[in-house]
């Protein structure tokens, strides 16, 4: 099931349609109404998805919603949830950060600067995917490399999506006696992971610490340099991708009942 929802899910992103419209506007090149119909549907979503005005009006969306707490309170734990980093595979010498990986650097700076004593990592392979070993392992080694003490990191090295995250996670957070949580994720994925963790996690305060900005205070420039965000570019696409990623897993999170 989660491979089938994984595949299902890619299916959605804007080059995947485009692929499939352009791909039936050619199977039914002999009708020719309904062929130019899929191909300049193929072209609408290119250009609406790549819409940087629309990615960033969606990203902003999810992203305004839990904004860092000024300052950042104090807590028993800081819950990073994986998905950011990149296994140690040869040639690679070490365990390295993707796109997400401001996760591992925020939850670390935040321990430097005493916010909590503890780091808990959450997260195996993400739905769908195929790993060496669970990220919350990378994650420790990312840590430690960091200068957070070995015995300050807990690992739940189980969990394969953000529900999993905090049913497995509540149960490290109740042996520890930890009542109060700095977690921290990317600010696009927090609104979904705040809400999965408030209803599978009774009695923990929980505190958002979100990080991995993509939409950021806007830079005063003149009006032509607004313009490009007319041009669909691939960073445009990804942003629409991952955004379009979380509002359908809200979606579906909030059918089944998981949030």
């Amino acid at each position: 099931m989660a491979f089938l929802y994984s595949f299902l899910l890619k299916l959605l992103y804007p080059t995947s349609m485009c692929l499939v419209l352009l791909l039936a506007a050619a199977a039914l090149h002999k009708r020719k109404v309904a062929s130019r119909v899929c191909f300049w549907l193929a072209v609408a979503v290119l250009l609406v998805c790549g819409n940087g005005w629309v990615d960033a009006a969606l990203a902003r969306h999810l992203e305004r919603q839990y904004l860092p707490p000024q300052p950042v309170p104090a807590a028993d734990c800081i819950l990073v949830l994986g998905g950011g980093t990149v296994a140690k595979i040869p040639p690679r010498p070490t365990v390295e950060l993707n796109e997400k990986g401001d996760r591992v650097l925020y939850a670390a700076h935040l321990y430097r600067q005493g916010k909590a004593p503890r780091i808990l990592c959450t997260g195996n392979v993400g739905t769908g995917g195929v790993a060496l070993r669970p990220e919350a392992e990378d994650m420790k080694e990312l840590l430690e490399m960091m200068g957070v003490p070995a015995d300050a990191i807990l690992l739940e090295a189980k969990a394969s999506d953000t529900h999993q995250n905090a049913k497995n996670s509540l149960a490290l957070l109740r042996e520890r006696n930890f009542r109060r949580v700095l977690l921290v994720t990317s600010a696009m994925h927090m609104p979904r992971a705040m809400g999965v963790f408030k209803k599978n996690c009774g009695g923990i305060e929980l505190i958002p610490a979100p990080t991995d900005f993509r939409t950021t205070e806007r830079i005063p420039a003149p009006w032509y340099q607004k313009l490009k965000g007319l041009v669909p570019t691939p960073s445009n696409l990804v942003l629409f991708s991952d955004a379009m990623h979380e509002y359908v897993g809200i979606a579906v999170y909030r059918l089944i009942g998981w949030e």
